[in-house]
């Protein structure tokens, strides 16, 4: 398992366990919405981004958590900061 599949199914695992909604993780791709796949609310975001925060040891603002609307997007932007972490 390459790095980036191992990050995607933590963050999945974490988009899951956030929603109030019964998924598989196989359901869930790229293109599956935060708010209307998963139903997450505004609270749920913030603790879904605290949990990724925590599991990564990245720093997400809150104006970056607005801007986040799919998994691809949560995905690339995990992505992204831990490749700014070097």
């Amino acid at each position: 398992m390459s790095d980036t599949d191992s990050t995607r199914d933590k963050v999945v695992q974490h988009l899951i366990a956030a929603s109030d909604e019964e998924f598989d993780a196989a359901q869930v791709t790229d293109q599956t919405t935060l708010r209307k796949d998963l139903d997450l609310s505004s609270l749920q975001a913030v603790t879904l981004v605290m949990d990724l925060e925590d599991e990564f040891g990245v720093t997400i603002e809150d104006e970056e958590i607005e801007s986040l609307e799919t998994v691809g997007d949560v995905l690339a932007m995990v992505t992204q900061k831990q490749e700014q972490l070097g």
